[in-house]
């Protein structure tokens, strides 16, 4: 099952990212490549996103086939509500937060 952990700096620069545009929530998505974030438009300026292991169309040469393999050949979007980042930064203890996607539901984890 795909997981991406982003360090407790990556978690609320997103939270405050989204906080900017007025947001409540985020996305993970899989297109060109698998990300969580949050975007504004398409300039890098106006995006705030951090890709899957091996899913970066930017760094990795096989980006297409390693999204394909662990979310399979739909794209998708999927809007969260931001309490869920908010949460897990809530305790002092958190360094990381794992976000962890099955079949049929998206796991978070505050990491100590």
């Amino acid at each position: 099952m795909p997981q991406i952990t982003l360090t407790r700096h990556q978690a609320q620069s997103l939270v405050s990212f989204c906080e900017a545009a007025k947001s409540e929530s985020f996305f993970i998505a899989k297109d060109h490549g698998a990300y969580v974030g949050f975007s504004t438009g398409p300039a890098p300026e106006q995006q705030c996103l951090y890709y899957f292991a091996g899913c970066d169309p930017r760094t990795d040469a096989l980006f297409y086939e390693n999204a394909y393999l662990a979310f399979g050949g739909d794209d998708f979007g999927e809007h969260l509500p931001l309490t869920h980042l908010r949460s897990a930064l809530a305790h002092s203890a958190c360094k990381q937060v794992r976000i962890t996607v099955t079949e049929s539901a998206i796991h978070f984890d505050a990491l100590t």
